[in-house]
């Protein structure tokens, strides 16, 4: 019976040894948690029941579970912008050939065909952008996330807003002697460019003219003209434009127009143009122009991607656009301890987990993404050493209950 105690007892002592040395081996794992073996006693009533009476002091030890430390593991920077530690609470969610699994290890990158894998082949899960842009709720699906890096197209410019400050003392100025040109600066009060892209994405110059018009009434009005040019400062086209019209306080009340140019070098598309001054004002500022919004682009080459902190992947391309290509998503359970460890940095759901909750990051008690970082293993190397020098002690002195068991069986066996 003694023998049958330190066996137990040095098996508890080599499961912890392994417990300690895995920890140990692990120590630099991207996302790895340390595991801490548990132990319980046995008594002879655990096997005969509990109102047995028995005088046996023990029959030993058992392992009664591996408990994981999902305490979060030191963040390092490492400028790859696809490396991506969580910040805490929650697990990436990977499609694996044996299906789904989870893990804390965000050194990322691009297979092949543009899917955002881990560094083993598996493919990160997430949210597909929707058509406006924006990223789609967590109620959607989970789908693998795939990158495009093709180039985008240019898109023609079809809406330009300009808010301006135009200033009240500017002197009026009398449009049927002086009529406007744009080679004559006395038929112009102000003056600003943009600039506006064709449907083949050349950017040309739209010049903008503002003339505050003598006798139009109080506050006097403000035509305004435009010219279009190319990159050499070739005119390309020229016209009226709106009329910008405001009230007692300087606020606009009116000032939209269209701008058509046909004939556009190159073959390019006609452009049509609504040109809208919203949010301009009079006053006795000096002229400025407050902000000017174009929705058109010339064509971008892709330049890399942008993660998030709540998740989104961004392409940048070359022209300085950028294009939401999904979501990262997260998942957590409600006892993560539950989770069973397997190869590769990866833990597998069971029953003892529960079933994940997987939203985007930053939402639902999940952690947010740092990009450009990794989180490292949660491994205390010296709390292991000490660790390490108690279990061996453990099991040194088991093996030495045996040697003295030894001992008395041989005394017995030569008794005559």
């Amino acid at each position: 019976m003694t023998l049958s105690v330190e066996l137990s007892g040095l098996q508890t002592a080599q499961t912890d040894l392994d417990t300690i040395g895995n920890n140990i081996a692990n120590v630099s794992t991207n996302g790895f948690k340390a595991s801490t073996a548990n132990f319980g006693d046995l008594y002879s009533t655990s096997l005969l029941g509990a109102n047995s009476i028995t005088s046996s002091p023990g029959l030993g030890a058992t392992t009664t579970s591996l408990s994981q430390l999902f305490t979060e593991g030191t963040i390092s920077q490492t400028g790859n912008p696809l490396d991506v530690a969580i910040s805490g609470n929650g697990f990436f969610q990977l499609q694996s050939s044996s299906g789904i699994v989870y893990s804390r290890d965000g050194s990322l990158q691009l297979n092949a065909n543009g899917f955002l894998t881990n560094d083993t082949g598996d493919i990160v899960m997430g949210y597909a952008p929707v058509a406006n842009g924006n990223t789609a709720a967590a109620a959607g699906a989970l789908v693998p996330l795939q990158i495009s890096e093709s180039d985008i197209p240019a898109v023609a410019t079809s809406a330009l807003t300009m808010q301006v400050t135009l200033p009240s003392s500017d002197l009026p100025i009398d449009t049927t002697t002086t009529p406007f040109s744009v080679t004559n600066a006395q038929s112009y009060n102000q003056s600003t460019t943009s600039t506006v892209y064709d449907s083949l994405g050349t950017p040309d110059t739209l010049t903008t003219y503002f003339t505050q018009v003598s006798g139009s009434g109080s506050p006097p009005n403000w035509a305004t003209h435009w010219q279009l040019s190319n990159s050499a400062g070739t005119m390309i086209a020229s016209g009226a434009g709106a009329t910008m019209t405001f009230n007692s306080s300087g606020a606009l009340t009116a000032g939209s127009g269209t701008i058509t140019v046909n004939n556009l070098p190159d073959g390019a598309a006609s452009l049509n143009i609504a040109q809208k001054f919203t949010g301009s004002t009079l006053s006795d500022l000096q002229f400025g122009v407050t902000s000017i919004s174009n929705n058109g682009n010339g064509g971008g080459q892709f330049a890399g991607l942008e993660i998030s902190p709540t998740g989104e992947i961004q392409a940048q391309y070359s022209n300085g656009a950028t294009q939401n290509m999904g979501t990262i998503g997260l998942a957590n359970f409600t006892n993560p301890n539950g989770l069973t460890p397997t190869s590769n940095n990866n833990w597998l759901a069971t029953q003892s987990s529960g079933l994940p909750v997987a939203n985007t990051p930053g939402t639902a008690g999940l952690g947010q993404l740092q990009s450009g970082a990794i989180e490292g293993s949660n491994v205390d190397l010296s709390t292991q050493l000490v660790n390490l020098i108690v279990a061996q002690q453990a099991y040194q002195a088991n093996v030495q209950g045996i040697n003295v068991d030894q001992q008395d069986v041989q005394k017995l066996l030569t008794l005559q």
